[in-house]
């Protein structure tokens, strides 16, 4: 997948600042991975957010679903267990955000 500044539907395309934002997740070993956030789509009312890893030269877009947290300023992520959940919000994220990215198998 490749960026692209393109913006047909009116979607923001991410703003050169907001395009390398970060964050790093801790594994159930205990292992620090970083990743670029790349964007939130909502699927069956849940807000999920897409993001790929900084550190990995061709590794897939990891999908998590976004918990908002009442109290805090930050969100907290969760993985999906059900990979046919995953595949529908992914591909909802490819066709919401195929102005801006370049999707490639």
């Amino acid at each position: 997948m490749s960026k692209n500044n393109k913006n047909k539907n009116n979607k923001p395309a991410p703003a050169p600042e907001e395009e390398n934002q970060s964050i790093e997740f801790i594994d159930e070993d205990g292992n620090v991975m970083a990743f670029e956030i790349l964007g939130t789509v909502e699927y069956e009312g849940v807000e999920y957010a897409a993001f790929l890893p900084t550190d990995v030269e061709s590794s897939p877009i990891h999908i998590f679903e976004v918990i908002e947290e009442l109290d805090s300023d930050y969100d907290t992520y969760a993985g999906i267990g059900d990979q046919e959940l995953v595949d529908k919000i992914y591909k909802k994220f490819m066709e919401e955000y195929k102005d801006i990215y370049n999707f490639t198998d």
